[in-house]
């Protein structure tokens, strides 16, 4: 359940016709509560001089009865204060601990997150995240250098990282909603005063220009993703920083190790598709800024102070007794049929056609199976490695590079992919318990397909 945690009328108090002194008071006891040089605990007298000056912002008030309380009706600030304390105390966003005399305010840990995410989302606006993409190269750079100390910062970068992807996304259907609303207004200047007001200063991002120039937020992209490759091919890096995890999170080391690879490919995953994701962005924010465009020049276009003229000179006609005749331009129409704006010609829908199936081919089925086949035969899995090792070694407890064979597209990828079964993920940790590869410093051309580093396939010894 979503709310589980949260009171039954806990949005009850939002949901009626006092909802916007609710929503007032809450907003500046947010900041109340959420200071984090003070104690958390509050005091009644606190809180309530706290709802006083919210109060004292609001220009007009009046509390409408909602429901049969011991209260009678509000006269003063202070009575209002205390009828809107107790609505709060009543819905369970506030909770009342008595010590002796003394009552002191405080909110639970599940209220505490919802009004702060309530706070967040009606301060949404722009952001700059030029910090952001530092920040997390900073972290990755830190778990890189010192991964026995630093290895937890990765997850906050996992965090940012997919914090930043959220907010792409939120800006995209934010910039659809907009151009949805301001495409059915059809006045003007609500078009370009929407335009200005909830794109330009709600929506967009701070550091939006500067993402097309030299110095973007995401010019530290490649280090990134660099930085979060190496953490995937490196066992031992791997596993010091699974170990900050199983350390700081106290958890057991497959799960960590399995948190420690879906942080580092959804990092790398924000930032590989990035430029993909701003330019469906960039597109939906060229046609409302068109849009905007067009009205603002047909605004300046429309001929302004028109109705005023046409009304003057009614005005001045309505004088005379008789309409005077104008003998040198009779049959000049001021304003006519012609005058108006005409209409964009309907487009006619096509002619209905039938609709006939094309058959394929017998060569496509054939070309697309062999297709299919081929890609299945690239394909690298844990089966695929295990059989093929256990086929090339045999009986034999070592065996070198150039004495493996290549004999179809699979034992080749097979073969290739021997280099880098420390980077396959903790799925290969089976195939790392079974096999081990050593490495020297000699090139060799093995079989004529490949050229890579000589090494040989050690069978570990069974403990």
């Amino acid at each position: 359940m979503l709310f589980k945690h949260l009171p039954d009328e806990i949005f009850q108090a939002l949901s009626g016709s006092n909802r916007a002194l609710i929503e007032a008071v809450l907003n500046d006891l947010a900041d109340v509560f959420y200071d984090h040089a003070e104690d958390p605990i509050k005091d009644k007298s606190t809180i309530i001089e706290s709802i006083e000056d919210t109060l004292h912002k609001v220009d007009t008030f009046a509390w409408h009865d909602e429901q049969k309380e011991s209260f009678d009706s509000p006269k003063t600030i202070h009575d209002y204060a205390l009828r809107i304390y107790h609505r709060l105390v009543n819905t369970g966003w506030l909770v009342e601990e008595q010590e002796l005399y003394r009552v002191s305010v405080l909110m639970t840990p599940q209220i505490s997150m919802l009004l702060r995410s309530l706070v967040e989302i009606s301060r949404h606006g722009k952001r700059n995240y030029g910090a952001t993409v530092l920040s997390i190269l900073s972290n990755l750079e830190a778990v890189a250098k010192h991964p026995k100390e630093r290895g937890v910062t990765l997850r906050q970068s996992a965090e940012a990282s997919r914090d930043f992807s959220a907010h792409l996304n939120q800006i995209l259907l934010g910039i659809r909603s907009l151009q949805r609303e301001l495409f059915a207004s059809r006045d003007p200047k609500v078009i370009v005063a929407g335009f200005f007001d909830l794109f330009v200063e709600g929506i967009l991002i701070a550091d939006y220009k500067t993402i097309k120039t030299s110095n973007n937020p995401f010019r530290f992209r490649r280090q990134i993703l660099e930085l979060t490759q190496d953490f995937l091919s490196n066992p031992e890096t791997m596993a010091e920083v699974a170990q900050c995890y199983v350390d700081q999170q106290l958890i057991t080391m497959a799960e960590a190790e399995a948190m420690v690879e879906k942080d580092c490919r959804d990092i790398i995953q924000t930032f590989s598709n990035i430029e993909q994701r701003l330019e469906r962005i960039d597109e939906y924010r060229y046609r409302l800024e068109k849009r905007a465009a067009d009205t603002a020049r047909y605004m300046d276009s429309s001929r302004p102070g028109m109705a005023n003229k046409i009304a003057g000179i009614i005005s001045d006609i309505a004088k005379f007794e008789k309409p005077p005749i104008l003998k040198n331009i009779v049959g000049a129409r001021f304003v006519g049929v012609a005058s108006a704006a005409q209409p964009t010609k309907r487009r006619e829908p096509p002619p209905p056609r039938v609709m006939t199936p094309s058959e394929v081919s017998a060569d496509a089925i054939k070309m697309r199976d062999q297709q299919r086949r081929f890609h299945e035969a690239r394909q690298v899995t844990l089966p695929k490695m295990q059989s093929y090792l256990d086929k090339q070694m045999g009986s034999h407890t070592s065996k070198h590079i150039l004495e493996f064979t290549i004999e179809s597209v699979e034992d080749f990828v097979c073969f290739d992919h021997l280099r880098y079964i420390g980077s396959l993920g903790v799925s290969a940790k089976t195939l790392e318990n079974i096999f081990e590869i050593h490495f020297t410093n000699e090139y060799l051309d093995v079989h004529k397909f490949v050229e890579c580093r000589e090494f040989n396939v050690v069978r570990r010894s069974k403990a």
